[in-house]
């Protein structure tokens, strides 16, 4: 007879297991019963890859768990300095629509602020928290080339403005309507966002200043990424669903042009 290398119990046809070698009895066989150090090896290829971006990426998948602030990996600090700088890059944007205007009171400044850091964040967080309610990793990063375009466009008499400092990238396989959905709750986000910003701005005239303004910006945000181009959210959204990216599309437009009217007419 053996005994049970967990709960020291005599079994007459013990279980060996096959990464660590120690014997078990019936309830503690399975290699996540007794702890075994050969668990690694045991699990699938997907849960392999899973515990490998666990400890490089230092992404908690745990639900009801959050890691703390001393165990942020390199990854996530690195991620939140792209995110500070992609930031950055739109508040840039944002005062070359109104003019590079600082003459205007500091709360009214704040406020633009705060505002366009919000249209950048909820967009490119509304990528990532949908990702990753799927089980799939996904981080922001900055572009270089997007950045650059970013920053030359926020000279204020250059018309076109290019907003795409970085993007969302995914990590593991996920079927197209999981993909096209993570693509399209961005652009949506700032749909949303714009047509609350012109309903509030209309309701409250003295507010109107600051909300319309940031209404187009975040209307332009949803158009621009729309566009069914390269790494744009619009070419995934129309792969998947050519009729809802023409309703957000059509959307999108039509905030852009009431928020521009109502800005500079």
């Amino acid at each position: 007879m053996a005994r049970c290398s967990v709960c020291g119990k005599e079994i007459l046809m013990p279980f060996r297991c096959n990464y660590c070698g120690d014997y078990f009895c019936a309830e503690h066989r399975l290699p996540e019963k007794h702890d075994c150090p050969g668990l690694f090896a045991a699990a699938s290829p997907y849960e392999k890859e899973r515990k490998k971006r666990v400890e490089v990426e230092g992404w908690e998948l745990l639900p009801g768990t959050r890691p703390s602030r001393s165990r942020l990996s390199t990854s996530s600090r690195d991620e939140i300095i792209h995110l500070s700088i992609g930031a950055l890059l739109v508040i840039l944007v944002g005062f070359s629509i109104i003019g590079y205007n600082f003459r205007i009171p500091p709360v009214f400044l704040a406020a633009y602020i705060a505002g366009f850091v919000a249209s950048f964040l909820i967009h490119e967080l509304a990528h990532r928290g949908y990702a990753r309610s799927k089980g799939l990793y996904a981080k922001f990063k900055l572009d270089p080339m997007g950045a650059i375009l970013t920053l030359v466009t926020s000279i204020p008499f250059i018309p076109f403005k290019i907003i795409a400092p970085g993007a969302v990238v995914i990590f593991g396989a996920a079927p197209i309507e999981i993909l096209g959905m993570t693509a399209l709750v961005g652009p949506l986000s700032n749909i949303s966002l714009s047509a609350i910003l012109m309903i509030a701005g209309l309701a409250m005239p003295f507010l109107a200043r600051i909300l319309l303004p940031l209404s187009l910006l975040n209307a332009f945000i949803a158009l621009f990424n729309l566009i069914p181009f390269g790494e744009l959210d619009g070419r995934k959204i129309l792969a998947w669903s050519p009729s809802r990216w023409a309703i957000a599309f059509a959307a999108s437009i039509i905030l852009l042009i009431a928020a521009w009217f109502r800005v500079y007419l």
